[in-house]
C-alpha cells in the first residue's frame, strides 16, 4: 500500500511540474519581443499591432525632436521609415542627437495611427569609437 501511495504522489507531482512548465512557456510566448527591420515591420502590417518588437535601423539625420521628456524621431532602412515615439522612462543618453550616425534599436508596440511607441532605445554609434590614425600616418 506504501508503495502504491508513493507512486500517486509521484505521480501527481510530475502532472503538476508540466502544467506549471506549459502555462509558463504560454505567457513568455506572448512577453515575448520579436527582432525586425523597418521594411519587415512594414511588411507585417496590422499584424505588428499585436506584437511586442524590437526594430532597427538607421537614424535619420535631423529627425529627433524633444519637447519636455517627449522624445520623436525617424529611423530608416532603405526608401523604408518608421516614425518613433519613445514612451519609456529611461533617459535619454546625451550623444543621442540629430547629428549622430548611428544604428538604433527600439522596443515597444505598433500604434494604431503607425506610429511606433518605444519604452526602450538603444543607439549603437560605431563612428564614436572607431580609432583616428589620420595623425598617426604623417
Amino acid at each position: 500500500m506504501k508503495n502504491k501511495m508513493k507512486f500517486v504522489i509521484g505521480s501527481v507531482v510530475i502532472v503538476l511540474a508540466v502544467i506549471v512548465l506549459a502555462v509558463q512557456g504560454l505567457q513568455e510566448d506572448a512577453t515575448m519581443s520579436y527582432s525586425k527591420s523597418v521594411s519587415e515591420v512594414q511588411l507585417l502590417g496590422n499584424r505588428a499591432k499585436s506584437l511586442s518588437l524590437k526594430v532597427n535601423g538607421q537614424l535619420k539625420k535631423g529627425s529627433i525632436i524633444r519637447n519636455n521628456l517627449d522624445l520623436d524621431f525617424i529611423i530608416t532602412e532603405g526608401e523604408s521609415e518608421l516614425q518613433i515615439h519613445y514612451i519609456g522612462k529611461d533617459p535619454i543618453p546625451d550623444t543621442f542627437n540629430n547629428e549622430m550616425d548611428a544604428e538604433v534599436v527600439v522596443s515597444g508596440r505598433l500604434a494604431d495611427n503607425g506610429v511606433f511607441n518605444a519604452e526602450r532605445i538603444q543607439a549603437k554609434c560605431a563612428s564614436k569609437y572607431e580609432a583616428d590614425y589620420s595623425s598617426a600616418a604623417n
